[in-house]
């Protein structure tokens, strides 16, 4: 039996054929998606609750780009974004559940009528050739429209220019072997926002915009292709007669795509045994990287993103904050580093962020579930800012951005230890460490084997079966767990880009102070000068820089308080009770 994580759900859910009689009112079920009745057919349900869904909702697209509102891509959300139901702006129905979201415009379509646009379809509305008093961007092509005779579909409202409205459906190409569709969603076809190369001149084509495709291999085609210098080569495909065949050939297409946060043109590796990305971080999360992946077609770049990490949200509403939360590929902290407001870890990666309250989360904490299923509890937790701090399960120490049980009152843990690893390494032991979250009756006390201090057995801990060895969480992560290290920052203490290294040998000195480096370091590569990240010394260069002084005065604190933290994951009192 089919099994499946389904990001509507905290359970998994199963594969079943449900047969329903629908004829009998009292026995109606509802798709926890749709909210439309469930019929004879494959659906997916949990054992655990009453959560069903159609097959085909479980199968629909996070992201789409709809005609019926051009503007914005929309996000599908399991639950109506607002505090009761939501109106669909098209048929005006009120709806709870599944709803394709714009963040912008707060515009809402339920899944029916969503669905009644197929990315195949081209765009099957009968264009009206009016006089468009002003300037436009056509939908179909994505270039600038000038004033004059343009075309409208009534239906969509959208514009595009007469000559894309008089596009085929179908065309065939001599070059290839299979007939090609007219799409409007070709994001929806290739699964993600960004660029994609056309399969004729090599060059990038939009996936936000019009294209053709074949549904056999993929193989994309830019408009400018069927409309300009290569005209001649295609023959129209009469749509009613087309035959469409099987054939053992695939083509193996290089898609690229350019990302918002990187100046160079990204590649599409799907291999899972290519070993060449194997020990390596992901820019956005700082997490191990493993195909399908996306990686910086410059050789020297080393700028590299999962798959997943391309097609986060741009902007997003998080229960941590009032505001919406917009993703930036580096923080506005002087070099990137800046600390996550859930966990409290230092990180160098992306970053949701509130400007109006300098309000940021990493990526793995912007991106929690609302309802989620922990190992430490036998309830689901909810994500949630409380108004009275917290003590958490874990680590003992006391936050707001907590994860609690609605059913055991006292149970809340932070974002630091939801999001801790199961299992992990450690220099000092040849084992895999199991993170223990559950506490015996008269367990004795370890030593941490890496700080030396004493470990509360009434809070989490990593131990060794094999070598009865404990150490604290925050010892085995340290400081670097979300910072990559390595890049090149051009900071004003330096005249040329420094790179950011974790450690260095015992007798390196900083040019700035003529002490030893320890910990931080950054590093010249070009006349191997070093000089402190961390500490007082970097201080007093930064607050010598222009960047200082344009810095707000809360930002100089937060900032500060994060130079200055000789080991940021550790509060002062590291953790009560140990």
């Amino acid at each position: 039996m089919e099994k499946m994580e389904h990001f509507s759900h905290i359970h998994p859910l199963l594969l079943k054929q449900e047969k329903t009689d629908n004829n009998n009112n009292n026995n109606l079920v509802l798709c926890s998606g749709c909210e439309n009745p469930i019929s004879s057919g494959p659906v997916f349900s949990c054992d655990k609750c009453n959560y069903i869904l159609h097959k085909t909702c479980v199968e629909i697209a996070r992201h789409i780009k709809h005609p019926f509102h051009p503007q914005h891509p929309l996000v599908l959300l399991s639950t109506s974004p607002y505090e009761g139901p939501y109106v669909c702006d098209s048929c005006r129905g009120l709806f709870r559940n599944f709803v394709y979201h714009c963040y912008t415009c707060s515009y809402d379509l339920d899944v029916s009528c969503a669905s009644e646009c197929n990315p195949d379809d081209g765009h099957k509305h009968d264009f009206m050739s009016v006089t468009n008093p002003q300037s436009f961007v056509c939908y179909a092509c994505g270039l600038q429209g000038n004033e004059g005779l343009a075309c409208l579909c009534t239906v969509c409202q959208i514009w595009v220019h007469s000559s894309c409205a008089e596009l085929p459906l179908a065309v065939r190409i001599k070059s290839h072997d299979h007939p090609l569709k007219l799409t409007y969603l070709l994001h929806h076809i290739y699964g993600f926002w960004g660029s994609i190369t056309c399969g004729v001149c090599n060059g990038a084509m939009s996936s936000a915009f019009a294209g053709y495709f074949c549904s056999t291999c993929r193989f994309p085609v830019h408009l400018k292709c069927l409309q300009e210098d290569l005209r001649d080569d295609w023959a129209v495909e009469d749509e009613k007669s087309s035959t469409y065949y099987e054939t053992d050939e695939s083509l193996d297409i290089d898609f690229t795509c350019s990302f918002f946060g990187h100046e160079h043109l990204l590649k599409l590796a799907d291999e899972e045994s290519d070993l060449r990305y194997s020990g390596k971080l992901c820019d956005a999360c700082i997490q191990p990287i493993v195909p399908p992946l996306f990686s910086c077609e410059e050789e020297n770049c080393g700028f590299i993103l999962h798959q997943s990490c391309v097609e986060l949200p741009r902007t997003t509403l998080h229960p941590f904050h009032a505001h919406p939360l917009t993703l930036l590929p580096k923080a506005p902290h002087y070099d990137g580093i800046y600390r996550c407001d859930g966990c409290k870890r230092l990180s160098n990666g992306f970053v949701y962020r509130c400007d109006v309250c300098q309000f940021d989360l990493d990526v793995c904490c912007g991106s929690l579930r609302e309802r989620i299923e922990h190992e430490s509890h036998m309830h689901p937790l909810l994500l949630k800012k409380t108004t009275v701090a917290r003590q958490c399960k874990g680590c003992h120490r006391w936050s707001k951005h907590v994860l609690v049980c609605e059913v055991c009152e006292d149970f809340a843990i932070d974002c630091g230890c939801a999001t801790l690893p199961r299992g992990a390494w450690c220099m000092y032991d040849k084992h895999p460490l199991s993170l223990n979250y559950f506490v015996e009756e008269g367990l004795r006390e370890y030593e941490c084997g890496i700080c030396n201090e004493k470990i509360c057995p009434k809070q989490w801990f990593y131990y060794c079966d094999d070598c009865d060895y404990g150490a604290h969480p925050y010892c085995v992560e340290g400081k670097c767990r979300l910072v990559k290290f390595g890049g090149s920052f051009q900071y004003d203490v330096h005249s040329h880009p420094l790179a950011l290294v974790e450690e260095t040998d015992e007798n390196t000195k900083c040019e700035a102070c003529g002490e030893c480096c320890n910990g931080w370091t950054l590093e010249c590569g070009q006349c191997k000068s070093y000089f402190h990240r961390e500490g007082l010394c970097f201080w007093k260069q930064f607050k010598k820089s222009d960047k200082y002084f344009k810095l707000s005065g809360i930002m100089r604190h937060r900032y500060a308080a994060n130079v200055l933290a000789s080991m940021p994951n550790v509060t002062n009192n590291k953790a009560k009770g140990s």
